[in-house]
């Protein structure tokens, strides 16, 4: 009897290990910085676009075009992430490019000032997500 309830202590703590690796894995991929958007639901992209708008100080013509860019990069990422079929350096070759031309639109659409501001949150994103699971946990559910 003892036996089976050490066998069954040992399961649950397997799964619950297992279902927490999981979802930190879920929550890393759609919690990203604009654009990556894996998972992120559309009130949450709006919302992060609206903050843009708001940190950027964008007028309405360049938050319009903002949103386009922003669209189209989560749209390419997303295909990069399908068709490299788990290639985690196909994946990662790709989403650099992407990120390139994000970046290049990104420079003609803002002003000098908006642009390294715009450079300012990217890297502040970034190192939030380097804090690992808990800052893209943070973010997802903000």
């Amino acid at each position: 009897m003892k036996r089976i309830f050490m066998v069954a202590c040992m399961l649950t703590f397997a799964f619950m290990i297992s279902a927490q690796g999981g979802q930190g894995g879920g929550q890393r991929q759609g919690g990203g910085q604009g654009g990556q958007g894996g998972g992120m639901t559309p009130e949450r992209i709006a919302e992060r676009q609206a903050q843009m708008k708001k940190d950027l100080n964008l007028n309405d013509k360049q938050f319009a075009e903002y949103k386009k860019i922003d669209e189209e990069f989560r749209t390419k990422s997303t295909a990069a992430r399908q068709n490299a079929a788990g290639d985690r350096e196909k994946m990662q070759a790709e989403t650099t490019k992407l990120r390139t031309e994000q970046t290049a639109k990104m420079k003609a659409l803002l002003t000098a000032a908006q642009f390294k501001k715009y450079e300012e949150l990217l890297a502040q994103q970034a190192q939030q997500r380097g804090q690992g699971g808990q800052g893209g946990g943070q973010r997802q559910n903000n």
